[in-house]
């Protein structure tokens, strides 16, 4: 595997911990307690974008291992 594929993967294994972290962060009470309106929409705009951006690696990934799309 060369080296830059090693750091798509790692990126992809580092987003997806923070998409967990957000996720988690967007279904608590302290979402909705704490944050004005404007920065959760931001926060759920963010979080879509990082999960289409964990697609597109995942699908990259695949295609080195010759899987399907």
């Amino acid at each position: 595997m060369e080296e830059y594929q090693e750091r798509v993967i790692k990126e992809k294994e580092e987003l997806d911990l923070k998409l967990i972290k957000l996720h988690s962060f967007i279904l608590s009470q302290k979402f909705t307690k704490l944050l004005p309106s404007t920065h959760r929409t931001l926060l759920e705009r963010q979080y879509g974008l990082m999960l289409e951006y964990s697609r597109v690696l995942r699908d990259r990934i695949a295609l080195w291992e010759g899987g399907l799309i």
